[in-house]
């Protein structure tokens, strides 16, 4: 069995390590200018390329589809929505809360090799899919 110490070693250390990926991110979305705002929960993405087009997918548990608004603004993608809290806890307080709820923003620069008309929007299963085209010209011809 673990003494106190041991097992509070690593609250301190949560901070650091959120730092490291507010950093991470930063470096690795700024192509995209993917920016998070002050928002309550900001929740995580993934952006891959095909030859087609990009797809962002972002995992929304919690979320109901219509709570969940996916638009373009002046070149800019916004996702935004809100998870709220359903707990079950009724007396007590917390030792560790990282699960959380309220409204979320998220704003992805769009290249201009997207074609915004087609883009398309799925949302299945607590995951946000976003198709967004290619245009024609930008596209990698078949071989």
């Amino acid at each position: 069995m673990a003494n106190k110490a041991e097992s509070w070693l690593p609250l301190p250390f949560s901070h650091l390590s959120q730092e490291v990926d507010r950093l991470f991110e930063e470096l690795i979305h700024r192509p995209w200018g993917a920016r998070r705002t002050g928002a309550d929960w900001n929740p995580q993405l993934d952006l891959y390329e095909t030859e087609e087009a990009f797809i962002l997918e972002a995992d929304l548990p919690g979320v109901k589809k219509q709570e969940v608004s996916v638009t373009v603004e002046a070149g800019t993608l916004v996702l935004q929505g809100r998870r709220s809290a359903e707990r079950a806890r009724t007396e007590g307080s917390f030792h560790y809360q990282e699960r959380r709820s309220g409204h979320f923003v998220r704003r992805l620069q769009l290249p201009t090799s997207v074609d915004q008309a087609q883009i398309r929007v799925d949302f299945r299963n607590g995951v946000l899919r976003v198709t967004l085209p290619k245009l024609a010209r930008e596209r990698k011809p078949e071989s």
